[in-house]
């Protein structure tokens, strides 16, 4: 049995061997297969270069397998138990050959005269990105991939990566590009006089980009997601990491947020290793990581390592076990599995290796506490659970019974110019490991009804949460105001929502005001299934009529061949349920996480007042946990519920309206 370090290193290797059954002798980009991104073939070319390069640069910097220190095996694979040369030969030879072909290609790649020529860097072009992390990758690994090339091979690449200077730059963390690049030739010896100012000028704009604790928002998009790992993190950190020594001043900023947030951060992995689908790039998988190891590298976390280890290695293991690889054995694009259409348009076949980011631990020497301390339990596994508040990015982050992880989201958004994404990526009441989310198609004009307040105009169209804003946070709810509605046409239906939870349960309360006619609906969670048959496809409640709601009849429920449950039970103002399904293949795939879904939906009349809805949904495995709650009584501000398994539930809050509802 590998040692910890030896696994990530075999993991690392695994996934460069389909790559590396591609590199074609004195080419410069690697036939990944897949769809293209809106950008250009220029940029997709390179793309395939560069993110397969930062995977190999952390690859080929760590220790060759002989080198690594011996230890008793907990499932001994020889009568030792110990570790030989022998169970792990030297790689020495794989990591020679693909080194060579990226220096090779790095040459051809950025020489004009040669057909594989990348071009230059642009005003706001997707190079620059690219150039950003290869520059990284040189720095990790410049023994393999920088240092044996003539200096007539180094002045040319330089002349390349030169190309970004004085370019526009999109202002969000591809700031941090030129950053990494102009250190990099600085070091080199390649520097301008005016590199300096850029590089200062650049970071501090980043800076005003910190809200608090750890958070950046990120730029134009306006978000707060997992892109605070994926790129804030890595790249602030990475800076700390590589030239922090020359402006100690922020390099003690850079970690001093790396620890507030790798705080708040471990609280988003559920026991299994998962963490929740949520905004954009999400088929970057373990790309979340990379915090994790760059905070231990730069001393600037007080999070046991032993815990660190277990929660990278289970979520890098949770998603490697997944199908997420196509016909080349390339990582596919997807999240759990393949769904080539989660790909933003920026994104093309070769955009699944920014998970090559998440190989930071690789930085550590085997010797380092992450590799050899005991493990220890995640938040997720502790006994309790947990709730998390985070008021900076208006997010809250708790664990459920079964070890799943929620983010109920009051804050955070996607900018206006960027609803192409779609809003409903950040704009769920909750984004639940286990089951995660539904897609709409086309993004900017549709929005999915699972885990959502929306509003349908007479005219059909629907329109879900976009802006919004945090009103009230604790560690027993969190509530929000904000519209349904759009620019054009001035659609205009205004919420304040509030969200409580127990267990597995969340109670969300709406009050509503229409500023024209509207049909509302409550989306419960959205039960991701891996196959169905015709008895499910069968089922009355999932034809297309929907059921009239009478007072006291019973929650909508579906369990899955997993024992996995979703339940919604309506309280107040939705008169009838239906459900929203995909149950075979003649109509467009949606679920992130599964080919097909079932999601209970509950609904109101035509409206043209002000009204509050009330539910309660419910996602797990223990089925007398999905019983209905019973309402005993609902005065204004405070109600009284019971359960047969969770017992009493009194809320009080101002939010809370009278109900006779399920009395």
């Amino acid at each position: 049995m590998p040692t910890p370090y030896r696994h990530w290193q075999l993991a690392a290797k695994k996934l460069l061997e389909p790559l590396a059954a591609l590199m074609r002798p004195g080419a410069a980009d690697l036939a990944i297969a897949g769809p293209a991104s809106d950008h250009d073939k220029q940029a997709d070319r390179l793309e395939s270069f560069a993110r397969p390069l930062t995977l190999a640069a952390f690859y080929l910097q760590s220790e060759s397998g002989t080198g690594l220190p011996t230890r008793e095996s907990q499932a001994p694979a020889n009568p030792t138990g110990r570790e030989t040369r022998a169970t792990y030969p030297d790689d020495h030879a794989f990591r020679q050959a693909i080194a060579a072909w990226f220096r090779a290609g790095l040459v051809a790649g950025s020489d004009p005269a040669s057909p594989h020529y990348w071009g230059p860097d642009a005003s706001f072009h997707q190079h620059h990105v690219e150039m950003g992390l290869m520059s990284i990758a040189l720095q990790l690994a410049p023994r393999d991939l920088w240092d044996p090339l003539t200096r007539a091979e180094k002045d040319q690449v330089a002349r390349w990566f030169a190309s970004c200077r004085g370019g526009g730059i999109v202002n969000n963390n591809h700031l941090f590009m030129s950053v990494h690049i102009l250190e990099f030739l600085g070091q080199h010896g390649y520097a301008h006089r005016t590199d300096r100012a850029v590089i200062t000028a650049h970071l501090n704009q980043l800076e005003t980009m910190h809200r608090g604790g750890g958070w950046f928002e990120d730029g134009i998009n306006q978000a707060y997601d997992h892109y605070n790992a994926y790129a804030f993190h890595f790249y602030g950190l990475m800076w700390s990491h590589l030239h922090g020594a020359d402006d100690e001043a922020r390099a003690t900023r850079w970690r001093e947020w790396g620890r507030l947030y790798a705080r708040d951060y471990q609280h988003f992995f559920a026991a299994s290793g998962e963490h929740p689908a949520f905004g954009r790039s999400i088929c970057y998988r373990f790309n979340c990581l990379n915090v994790f190891g760059l905070a231990l590298a730069e001393n600037a976390t007080e999070l046991a390592p032993g815990m660190l280890r277990r929660l990278c290695t289970r979520n890098l293991d949770f998603f490697l076990s997944r199908p997420i690889y196509q016909e080349q054995g390339c990582l596919n694009l997807g999240f759990t599995d393949r769904f080539d259409k989660i790909m933003e348009p920026y994104s093309c076949a070769a955009s699944p290796y920014w998970a090559a980011k998440g190989f930071t631990p690789l930085l550590l020497p085997p010797a380092h506490a992450f590799w050899t301390a005991p493990e220890q339990p995640l938040p997720a596994e502790r006994p309790g659970g947990f709730v998390h508040v985070m008021r900076a990015p208006g997010l809250v982050t708790r664990s459920t019974p079964t070890g799943d992880i929620e983010i109920l989201n009051a804050g955070s958004m996607v900018g206006n110019t960027q609803l192409r994404y779609g809003a409903w990526k950040w704009s769920k009441l909750s984004y639940r490991t286990g089951v995660h989310f539904t897609y709409a198609f086309p993004e900017i004009t549709n929005f999915s009804f699972d885990s959502a307040l929306t509003a349908q105009l007479d005219d059909g169209r629907i329109f879900g949460r976009h802006s919004t804003v945090p009103v009230e946070m604790d560690e027993s709810h969190l509530g929000y105001t904000y519209n349904l509605g759009f620019k054009t046409g001035q659609v205009n239906t205004g919420v304040e929502s509030f969200v409580f939870w127990r267990a597995g349960w969340l109670l969300h309360v709406h009050h509503v005001t229409p500023r024209q006619p509207v049909v509302l609906r409550v989306g419960g969670f959205a039960l991701p299934l891996t196959e169905v048959g015709p008895a499910l496809r069968s089922r009355p409640e999932f034809q297309s009529t929907p059921q009239p709601r009478a007072a006291g009849t019973a929650a909508p429920t579906y369990f899955s061949s997993d024992s996995r449950g979703t339940v919604l039970q309506p309280l107040t103002g939705l008169t009838t349920t239906e459900w929203d399904t995909r149950l075979d293949d003649t109509a467009e795939r949606r679920h992130v996480a599964a080919p097909y879904h079932v999601t209970p939906v509950a609904k109101t009349a035509r409206l043209t007042s002000p009204v509050t809805l009330a539910a309660l949904s419910w996602s797990g495995t223990d089925r007398a946990e999905s019983a209905p709650w019973q309402i005993i009584s609902a005065t204004a501000g405070v109600w009284k519920l019971t359960h047969p398994k969770l017992g009493p539930w009194e809320i009080s809050h101002w939010s809370l309206p009278e109900s006779r509802a399920g009395l």
